[in-house]
């Protein structure tokens, strides 16, 4: 398990918890980890997740475009 996904990591603590709610609208929990100081937990590992995702289609992406371009070289 990646720490920022694991509950028990110090990293997800109550020492990281900011005394603010969690900045996602709707959410009330104790905003706060080692990877941001805005987002609970939860959130967090959502928001990382999403990232993730975002930044693996952009090295696709770029994959492509990058064969595309050597197979376009005489």
């Amino acid at each position: 398990m990646i720490a920022f996904e694991d509950p028990k990591n110090p990293g997800n603590g109550p020492a990281y918890h900011t005394g603010k709610p969690c900045c996602e609208k709707g959410c009330d929990n104790p905003a706060g980890t080692a990877w941001s100081p805005h987002w609970c937990f939860e959130c967090n590992v959502k928001r990382i997740r999403r990232i993730d995702r975002q930044l693996n289609a952009v090295l696709e992406n770029f994959g492509e475009r990058k064969r595309e371009a050597l197979e376009d070289k005489p």
